[in-house]
């Protein structure tokens, strides 16, 4: 396609603007990026076909202004009967629009062999070239849907699901890591099954103690008069006094929410939990981030079949690359090898005595529970701790781990409803 174009198609859009040129060099080297060579399009082009994903009206202009197959390729794109559906979707996000337009360009690379054999007399077009035209934009489109809405659904966890959540997070310099686990196969599994999960679906448990600088909880009697309800006041001095002395005085009973400890969940990868068990257990660890995320703790992911694997970290203050090294991570880990669901728990209760992980932890432990379990030896190190351990029993049993748990919940069925069941475990 030309590249010596310096104005663009779309009216009312500056091309001379720094903004506007910084675009459509980065959506020209996205889409480099993602076809894996250099494409023969001019920057102004790549701006264009950004804005027509990213404006909500946008106007393209009605004459060809010497651009041949560039132009075309807006008209197609723009007249598209399936172009409405995909914007709908990019409609004033620069992000999934950067992603839309790069991934787009990519796709109707070989529209430089129908540039190459096209003819142009006298402003008309070739009918046969416009019907290739478009039939390769329609198939670019459709790669285009299927991407981004993946990409939506990333986007929705490493922002925490709920809307303004992280606002601080920024994604625009890992598009092309974004789109790579859109496309990963196991991603594509775990975000099925994550599908339809919404931010009031999670748990949120609020811990609170007594205080007498905290917030307004209800009314008590006492006679503490840091905490008296001015009503007392007009009290005859006979009557005050009596009351004081009695504790009747009416108080306000005031509380302070604590901070909730971090969220450490041990992932069995063992041979048995290999296919479905360990996809299902992928998705509820993400869905116990995005708890975590929204209670503002601590999250912690260890694998684990006869021996413990790395110790994963979120903070709660973090950044979006750590979040798309954590889905990685887990997209990447398959089932093999045998259990030891003992040495797992004590490895997470050591973490919580040495480290920096702190007490009062909760322990999610998810297996299939094919083990046999040191049970004293794991209530001691949980004693020692004061960490609770939920177990998450896949489609099994076991008594030990049943005897020694906080709470013990048996998944017969693996679906939304049975990892809801887990996020709300308190």
């Amino acid at each position: 396609m030309s590249s010596e174009n310096k104005e663009g198609y779309l009216r009312g859009v500056d091309y001379g603007d720094p903004v506007v040129r910084y675009r459509g060099g980065k959506i020209k080297r996205l889409a480099e990026l993602f076809a894996g060579r250099k494409l023969g399009i001019s920057n102004e082009f790549a701006a264009d076909i950004f804005y027509l994903f990213y404006l909500p009206v946008p106007l393209l202009r009605e004459d060809d202004p010497g651009g041949g197959e560039e132009y075309r390729v807006l008209r197609a794109l723009k007249d598209s009967p399936n172009f409405p559906i995909v914007k709908s979707r990019t409609i004033m996000d620069s992000f999934i629009s950067s992603i839309a337009a790069s991934v787009f360009l990519s796709e109707v690379k070989l529209l430089e062999e129908v540039a190459g054999k096209s003819k142009v007399e006298s402003g008309q077009m070739d009918v046969n070239e416009n019907t290739e035209v478009s039939r390769i934009v329609e198939k670019a489109l459709t790669t285009v849907n299927i991407d981004i809405e993946n990409v939506k659904k990333l986007k929705s966890i490493v922002e925490g699901l709920e809307p303004g959540s992280t606002s601080q997070l920024s994604l625009d310099e890992d598009v092309a890591e974004v789109l790579k686990l859109a496309r990963d196969i196991d991603v594509k599994r775990i975000l099925e099954m994550l599908k339809g999960l919404k931010p009031w679906e999670l748990g949120v448990e609020k811990k609170k103690r007594r205080f007498k600088h905290g917030e307004i909880a209800g009314y008590e009697y006492g006679r503490d008069l840091e905490r008296i309800v001015p009503s007392n006041l007009i009290l005859p001095s006979e009557v005050f006094y009596t009351r004081f002395a009695q504790r009747k005085l009416l108080l306000y009973e005031k509380v302070v929410e604590e901070s909730l400890g971090p969220m450490y969940v041990l992932l069995d990868k063992s041979g048995s939990m290999d296919g479905v068990k360990i996809t299902w257990g992928k998705a509820v660890a993400i869905s116990l981030y995005l708890k975590a995320v929204k209670t503002h703790r601590e999250f912690y992911l260890r694998f684990f079949d006869s021996q413990p694997y790395p110790l994963y970290r979120i903070g709660r203050i973090y950044k979006p690359s750590e979040v798309l090294k954590l889905l990685d991570y887990i997209a990447r880990v398959k089932g093999a090898g045998g259990t030891d669901i003992s040495r797992a728990i004590i490895t997470a209760c050591t973490d919580i005595r040495t480290g920096s992980i702190g007490r009062e932890s909760d322990i999610i432990l998810i297996t299939d529970g094919v083990d046999r379990i040191a049970e004293n030896m794991v209530r001691y190190n949980l004693k020692k701790t004061d960490s609770r351990l939920i177990t998450v029993m896949i489609m099994g049993d076991n008594e030990n781990l049943r005897n020694i748990s906080y709470k013990y919940l048996k998944i017969e069925k693996l679906d939304k409803a049975g990892m809801l069941r887990v996020v709300e475990f308190d």
